[in-house]
């Protein structure tokens, strides 16, 4: 059986596969693998799919981020818990699959689930992130440390990636978070959404500068990049 190592899950939302190629060469030059949770498949360009074969290929994961990113609460309310897993996760995972995209982790849109959601795409997936890292302090950072949550199970994030918003909390929370997880020997879910080549004001999305200097601080803690299911399927032994 592998033994985790101390490291990293980073996670990119949506659908950015022009940008997310465009950063392809960062990711390369560190060594980073990451997994990029798609929604929207049904209408990508026929580029845009094979853009994220591409990142497959260079050994990143395609996860799966919901069929057309609803807001979940409103959706349950008005549909359904069987209507959002058979129109909102199967019909989606379907297409995915169907595209070459194996869907094996599931990211849930904007950070929300419930303990139905969970349980129910706990049967479909082999891990699912939920909570998103708002909110967390210092002292909060040990509970989401990971060293074996296992396959079918749910993690949430401890830190977003999204360094040009105004919620992501700068370099020095960044590098708090890394310390953290050297210090307890883990492994740290994050989120971020769109890379860029440069800023143009604030937004969900890192600069390749922001990037750089991000996969650079990771490297030289000497924590492992993990992809979602490589880490669920590694800690499940």
């Amino acid at each position: 059986m592998e033994k985790i190592a101390t490291g990293v899950c980073l996670t990119f939302d949506d659908l950015f596969v022009e940008n997310w190629l465009a950063a392809l060469p960062i990711f390369e030059s560190h060594q980073a693998k990451a997994t990029f949770c798609v929604t929207q498949l049904h209408s990508a360009t026929a580029g845009q799919i094979e853009g994220l074969r591409a990142l497959q290929l260079h050994g990143h994961e395609i996860g799966f981020h919901s069929r057309t990113h609803p807001r979940l609460l409103p959706y349950l309310r008005q549909y359904g818990l069987e209507n959002w897993l058979t129109k909102e996760i199967d019909a989606g995972v379907e297409e995915h699959r169907a595209a070459g995209f194996p869907a094996t982790s599931f990211a849930s849109p904007f950070h929300a689930s419930t303990w139905e959601t969970r349980r129910e795409t706990g049967k479909r997936f082999e891990v699912v992130r939920a909570k998103g890292p708002r909110g967390m302090t210092a002292d909060q950072l040990v509970r989401r440390i990971y060293k074996s949550p296992g396959r079918n199970s749910s993690v949430d994030n401890i830190g977003s990636i999204d360094f040009r918003h105004s919620s992501q909390g700068g370099w020095e929370w960044m590098q708090t978070i890394l310390d953290a997880l050297v210090k307890h020997r883990g492994v740290g879910i994050f989120t971020g959404h769109d890379i860029r080549n440069e800023a143009t004001g604030e937004g969900r999305y890192s600069t390749h500068s922001d990037m750089e200097r991000l996969l650079g601080e990771i490297r030289d803690r000497g924590l492992r990049f993990y992809t979602l299911t490589n880490f669920a399927r590694i800690s499940a032994g």
